[in-house]
């Protein structure tokens, strides 16, 4: 019963091309994805991890990223994601550059 599975993924594998085979199993460390997560469960998971990405959240939708990534099934759906999160993790610990002038303060304020 168990070599069943391994037929029938290996005629699916046939039916596609060698450039299909490639981007299927293709996964960019620069570019961002539009279709990250295939199963529903980290569907749901992602939908939010990108609406905390896109609110400047990183820091949080690199914890649902993470979530998201316990809840795929496949080696390159996993991939995605992991490569996902890190971009979240490196956006959220850039410093903020924000311009303090210090309340009540005469001169220059040292942190």
């Amino acid at each position: 019963m168990a070599g069943g599975g391994n037929q029938l993924r290996g005629l699916d594998q046939m039916k596609k091309t060698k450039i299909e085979r490639y981007h299927e199993d293709y996964v960019s460390q620069r570019r961002v994805e539009r279709v990250v997560a295939v199963t529903p469960e980290a569907m749901e998971i992602e939908s939010r991890a990108i609406e905390r990405e896109r609110r400047g959240h990183y820091r949080i939708a690199a914890r649902l990223w993470l979530q998201c990534l316990d809840a795929a099934i496949g080696e390159v759906e996993r991939a995605r994601i992991a490569v996902r999160r890190q971009q979240c993790i490196t956006k959220g610990n850039r410093t903020q550059h924000l311009d303090y002038s210090g309340i009540g303060c005469r001169g220059v304020v040292y942190d």
